[in-house]
């Protein structure tokens, strides 16, 4: 399933999409899924069976919330579907596949971090806009989303390369629709950068941070420091002048050690 920024659904067989190797250049999405001129994809997820229990819990950039049961996106026609109703100048940014009882976690460009339990967004239909997730100070925007594991930790890398893990023990449950905790020093956000993205990382993960100017660097999360969570963070990629961190990507063990997760 291929989700974009306008809030459409797209949905391909894997066995349709074209294989290659790590260097290839690839084939442009547009080639596959009927995009509308200057749509984006800004979520891709792997759906093995459409019968097994679930939800599919979506985030905007202006911190609305919903959740779907897997089910409704059993059967998406070519030129796609709506999959969630957006808001003036608001953009679908992350989908997640959920259980019905994970904790989720939402982090804000100005660090701030909100996490609860996913029974507090109570499933709709496709075409609902949602809930508010998390309140915003200042003209704030969300960075990310993710689903709360248990041992994991939280990795936050800011736009000038700069990061750090902070154990999920140290962000409280509190209520959908609250503020949050703050996840970095925010005094030295004009040194450091706003939060660029986040993820949820387990020991043993690899992570690949991508700036906006296409460098590339691989880590070990373990080499990764630890902090708390008011803390500014270690500086993880050095960039150019005009530079800044696109996003991050998870490696998680299982897909190292190559087994399927």
């Amino acid at each position: 399933l291929f989700f974009s920024d306008r809030g459409k659904v797209y949905s391909e067989k894997a066995f349709q999409l074209p294989e290659g190797g790590r260097t290839d250049k690839g084939v442009p999405l547009v080639n596959i899924i009927s995009l509308e001129a200057g749509e984006r994809i800004t979520a891709a997820i792997a759906v093995p069976n459409f019968e097994k229990s679930g939800f599919l819990t979506f985030a905007t950039v202006k911190g609305y919330m919903k959740r779907v049961e897997l089910k409704e996106f059993e059967s998406v026609r070519p030129s796609g579907l709506i999959a969630i109703t957006l808001g003036e100048k608001d953009e679908l940014g992350w989908v997640s596949l959920t259980s019905g009882k994970d904790d989720l976690i939402l982090v804000t460009a100005n660090g701030q971090a909100l996490r609860f339990n996913e029974k507090e967004i109570r499933p709709m239909g496709r075409s609902a806009r949602g809930v508010i997730g998390i309140r915003f100070k200042d003209g704030d925007t969300l960075t990310s989303m993710a689903v709360v594991e248990k041992g994991g930790s939280l990795l936050v890398v800011t736009e000038k390369g700069y990061g750090k893990r902070t154990p999920l023990s140290e962000y409280r449950t509190a209520g959908r629709g609250t503020q949050g905790v703050s996840t970095i020093n925010k005094d030295a956000l004009n040194k450091i950068g706003k939060i660029a993205s986040a993820r949820v990382v387990q020991e043993g993960d690899q992570v690949t941070l991508i700036s906006v100017n296409g460098l590339v660097i691989k880590l070990n999360v373990k080499d990764i420091s630890t902090a708390g969570r008011a803390t500014r963070g270690v500086k993880l990629m050095n960039l150019e002048k005009n530079d800044k961190i696109a996003t991050v990507a998870r490696i998680t063990e299982s897909i190292l050690n190559g087994k399927e997760e």
